[in-house]
């Protein structure tokens, strides 16, 4: 049996180092993990190009280590023929758009919003010049599955 998920490339890494630098300088103290997802994911009959999600306290203590003694924070899992398809700008578009799921409470502690029109208006801002991208990549993603 093979294993659904793998180890990200460092193309991935780059691109979210990237984007956590430009876009979300506020995540930078945080540990997210990952990971590509090999197989086609449907939510609500919906393609997934990529998800992010809290790190439940099995999965904090399964990615302790040494350097990292309290585990991750948040799970990032991009579909992994979606980011071999996805031009450089959607791949930036793909990471931005999971971020922005992302917040604070008053107390500092990790919350993750659902796709609310106020909280995502920069995002369209920042896609002006391809509004669509999102349906146009998921096409092409699900194109590569036929």
């Amino acid at each position: 049996m093979s294993n659904r998920y793998e180890h990200v490339t460092d193309q991935l890494v780059e691109v979210f180092l990237n984007v956590v630098e430009e876009r979300f300088p506020e995540l930078q103290n945080l540990k997210v993990y990952l990971v590509f997802d090999l197989k086609k994911r449907m939510n609500r009959g919906k393609f997934v190009l990529a998800s992010i999600e809290k790190a439940s306290s099995k999965i904090k203590f399964f990615t302790e280590t040494e350097d990292n003694p309290e585990g991750y924070d948040l799970i990032l899992i991009v579909n992994k023929n979606t980011f071999d398809i996805a031009s450089d700008k959607d791949r930036k578009r793909i990471i931005s758009h999971e971020l922005r799921h992302v917040l604070f409470d008053e107390e500092g502690k990790i919350l993750l919003i659902g796709h609310d029109i106020c909280d995502f208006s920069s995002e369209i801002e920042l896609n002006i010049d391809d509004p669509r991208w999102k349906e146009r990549l998921t096409t092409e993603v699900l194109l590569s599955y036929e």
